[in-house]
């Protein structure tokens, strides 16, 4: 068989393969096999429900901008814009967002800190150790009440975690301030 030497565009090659999710309810569901076990078994993307892996709508626009992610809605493919608009409603969507890009592209494992009362849990290696840390978004020019410090310290001392907070400023340069419960 000869050999083509026609030209192809990397960025069609990567459409090919790029994995795929669709939006309901403000969430991406991705349903096939070999995309859920790239995004949740090697870096716990998502929450696994009945064979399917729910992505919120921060990890699926972080993906979407690695290109990593196509969202499609009633079969279309919807644009970054769009995504960020419906990511938008959340509250400090953008400080969150960029705290979360900036712990994922360093390689840490990010999820959410619901249960612990902040935005994220962070792991070093894997989900299968314990979190090390707990992080709380803010944005710099916003006031933080003290007893809302003490709170999360308290807390993250209790469960053997540490706890961060992610100051973002007005250039979403990041400052990690880091609080530790001491007894003297």
């Amino acid at each position: 068989m000869p050999y083509s030497k026609e030209k192809i565009k990397i960025r069609d090659i990567v459409e090919v393969i790029m994995m795929q999710g669709k939006l309901e309810n403000n969430k991406i569901v991705v349903s096939d096999n070999p995309s859920i076990s790239k995004l949740y078994g090697k870096r716990a993307y998502g929450i696994m429900r009945n064979g399917k892996l729910y992505l919120s709508l921060l990890e699926a626009y972080y993906l979407f901008e690695k290109d990593k992610l196509q969202i499609l809605k009633n079969n279309k493919s919807i644009s970054g814009a769009t995504i960020k608009s419906l990511a938008d409603k959340e509250t400090d969507f953008n400080a969150k967002y960029c705290v979360y890009k900036d712990l994922r592209d360093r390689g840490y494992i990010v999820k959410t800190g619901f249960k612990y009362g902040c935005h994220f849990r962070v792991y070093r290696n894997s989900i299968e150790e314990h979190a090390e840390y707990l992080v709380q978004s803010f944005i710099e020019q916003d006031s933080i009440i003290t007893d809302d410090i003490i709170r999360h310290v308290r807390l993250a001392h209790t469960v053997k975690k540490e706890m961060i907070f992610a100051l973002v400023d007005e250039e979403n340069d990041i400052s990690y301030i880091s609080f530790n419960r001491t007894k003297i």
